[in-house]
C-alpha cells in the first residue's frame, strides 16, 4: 500500500494551497512543492518509498514533464496534458491570453493575480509578495508546454477528477483516460476538500 504523496500546487497559489486536503490524510507522508511565486522556492527530494504523484492545474502539466523515478501513480486535480490552444486541441486557452498576461505581470503583477485567483473562484489575499520572474516563468511553461505524449505512458495509473464548471476549457476537458466530473470551479483541493483526500485515499489504497 502507498502511503507518500509529493504534491505540486498550480500556477498563482504556493505550497499552502494543500493544507484543507492534507488535514484530511494525516497519516500519509507527504512532501510538499513550492513554485516560488510568493516566496523562496522549494522542491524536496521525491520519496524513497513508492508514492503518488499529486498535481493540481498547472501542476499537473510540471509532473507530467517530469522524471518521475519510483512513482506508482499520478493523481490530479484540474489538470491538463497542455493549456494553450493547438488545432488539434480547441479546449485550450488562446496563446494570446498568456502573451497579455505576461506583459502585464512585469507592469502590475497584484492585479494580474487578483483577475486570475478571482476567476479561479477565490479572493484570499495572496500568502506572500509575488514573485514576477518565478510567475512569469510558470506563465511560459503553460504557453509551451505540450505533455500529451507523455500521459500515453502512465496509461491506467493517471487518475483524474475535474469541476463540471471548471472555467479553463484544458482543465474541464480533463484527459484522454477515465476520470470524474463533479459539481465545482478549478479550485476542487480548496472547495473540495474531503472530496478530494477520499480520491486521493482511493488511489493509495490501489495505484492502478
Amino acid at each position: 500500500m502507498t502511503r507518500a504523496l509529493y504534491l505540486v500546487h498550480g500556477w498563482g497559489f504556493d505550497a499552502s494551497f494543500w493544507a484543507p486536503m492534507l488535514a484530511h490524510l494525516p497519516d500519509v507522508n507527504v512532501q510538499v512543492v513550492d513554485c516560488g511565486y510568493f516566496g523562496p522556492e522549494q522542491r524536496p527530494a521525491l520519496p524513497q518509498t513508492p508514492y503518488l504523484a499529486v498535481g493540481h492545474s498547472a501542476g499537473s502539466l510540471a509532473l507530467l514533464g517530469q522524471d518521475l523515478p519510483g512513482c506508482e501513480g499520478l493523481v490530479f486535480f484540474n489538470g491538463f496534458p497542455r493549456f494553450t490552444t493547438a488545432p488539434d486541441f480547441p479546449d485550450g486557452t488562446p496563446e494570446r491570453v498568456l502573451t497579455r498576461m505576461r506583459a502585464r505581470l512585469k507592469r502590475d503583477p497584484a492585479a494580474v493575480l487578483y483577475d486570475f485567483r478571482a476567476l479561479c473562484g477565490t479572493d484570499a489575499p495572496f500568502p506572500g509578495t509575488p514573485d514576477v520572474d518565478a510567475l512569469d516563468r510558470g506563465l511560459d511553461a503553460l504557453q509551451t508546454l505540450e505533455c500529451r505524449p507523455q500521459t500515453a505512458n502512465w496509461k491506467d495509473r493517471l487518475h483524474w477528477m475535474t469541476g463540471t464548471d471548471d472555467p479553463f476549457g484544458a482543465a474541464k476537458a480533463g484527459f484522454a483516460t477515465p476520470g470524474e466530473r463533479v459539481e465545482g470551479g478549478h479550485l476542487l483541493p480548496l472547495t473540495h476538500p474531503g472530496l478530494c483526500a477520499g480520491f486521493v485515499r482511493r488511489w493509495l489504497n490501489d495505484p492502478r
